[in-house]
């Protein structure tokens, strides 16, 4: 409209300036139509086409105005709920932050429809039901949130975010389950996921996300390392539940790294033993105990049978010689004696473990051991000792 303005006031300059130059010519112009004629000069002519192109200007400026002026009267009523709706869903969303979750809901809930962003209603609608402990509700909101375009990544993250928050694990693991590899990569399922994984001891599951969780920054590479180590240490015991071959096989999978893990080897150690296969890890155990002494992987061995305690008598009593210092060496030295019926041995490396670090623990062993041997008197006391010294 400005530019056919401008042209307009041009034309117009242009026909006053040239105009006054015009006026002395004698041209004329003659138009006619069957009978019907006109004739008029040059000039006069184009002062008609000017006004009537100005005229035709000032015309349709002012349909255009009437036409817009009644579409915007039209949609009054529109236009009012839909500011009204956005004034709502500002609200909502300060009335979550503020723990005003009732007014949050229906705030949210009740405009959805006339909304310009009815996703972020309805999850504000979400989280606040759920604050709510209204469970169904907030599913039923999440499912209408789910139905809209372009958010479902963030749909899929607050419904998971929200079965953490409430503790329904076992609900958000049968959940992931049901998703495609493609939803479970995405940066924001991934940090709430491998949560539910290790609250649920899901092994199998949480040692594929190891490397995307270090990936994304969610974990460190430290922190990487722990469960890459505690998630093997859980499928170790999945194994054992099935079987000591399908234990072994498991444990031989694994990379000389792992297999060499001090903590891994342990639970091997000890779920071999639980289920009668000393003897297929005692050569490697002592190996690595006579190099360091770990105290998990030494208090294995109080799980072992009468037989086999008898039998690493002597790789035990080295362990003493060559770890003086280590309590723990002296103390399962004693309980293996104890399981033998190696009395007065017993009595000998409980009171070498007292001498190192007395404990509650130590001079009850230590009474009961006298109290075998018929050595009541000593035993009382250190029954004594044991009441005294506590916990």
């Amino acid at each position: 409209m400005m530019v056919r303005l401008l042209i307009l006031v041009l034309i117009v300059f242009a026909g006053l300036l040239i105009g006054p130059m015009l006026i002395d010519q004698k041209g004329y112009v003659l138009i006619a139509v069957n009978d019907w004629t006109v004739e008029t000069s040059v000039v006069v002519l184009g002062m008609l086409i000017l006004v009537f192109y100005a005229l035709l200007q000032i015309f349709e400026w002012c349909l255009v105005n009437s036409l817009s002026f009644w579409g915007r009267t039209r949609n009054w009523f529109g236009w009012r709920r839909q500011r009204v709706a956005r004034e709502k869903t500002l609200a909502s969303v300060l009335d979550l932050a503020q723990g005003d979750y009732l007014l949050a809901e229906q705030n949210s809930a009740r405009n959805a429809q006339l909304s310009d962003k009815p996703l972020l209603n309805y999850l504000t609608a979400a989280q606040a039901a759920q604050r709510q402990g209204k469970s169904e509700q907030r599913d039923q909101y999440l499912e209408r949130a789910d139905e809209l375009k372009g958010g479902k990544l963030a749909v899929q993250t607050t419904r998971l975010k929200l079965h953490i928050d409430a503790d329904e694990f076992d609900e958000a693991l049968v959940w992931l389950k049901e998703q495609s590899e493609v939803t479970l990569s995405q940066k924001s399922i991934l940090r709430y996921a491998h949560l539910v994984y290790l609250k649920l001891s899901s092994w199998d599951l949480l040692l594929p996300q190891l490397t995307a969780l270090k990936k994304n920054g969610i974990i460190d590479a430290d922190r990487a390392e722990q469960l890459l180590v505690q998630c093997h240490r859980g499928l170790l015991h999945k194994c054992a539940e099935q079987g000591v071959d399908e234990l072994k096989t498991y444990y031989r999978g694994l990379n000389r790294k792992l297999r060499g893990d001090i903590d891994i080897f342990t639970d091997y150690a000890q779920l071999l033993i639980e289920r009668g296969g000393f003897k297929k890890v005692e050569s490697e155990m002592f190996k690595r105990l006579r190099k360091s002494i770990h105290a998990p992987l030494l208090m294995t061995l109080n799980a072992v049978d009468k037989a086999d305690a008898e039998a690493v008598t002597e790789d035990i009593a080295l362990l003493t010689r060559q770890h003086p210092d280590e309590v723990v060496t002296f103390d399962v030295a004693g309980r293996l004696s104890m399981k033998a019926e190696h009395w007065e041995k017993a009595k000998e490396w409980f009171s070498a473990a007292i001498a190192i670090s007395p404990s509650r623990e130590l001079y009850q062993n230590l009474a009961f051991t006298e109290q075998q041997l018929g050595q009541s008197g000593n035993a009382l006391t250190n029954y004594q000792l044991a009441i005294a010294h506590g916990n």
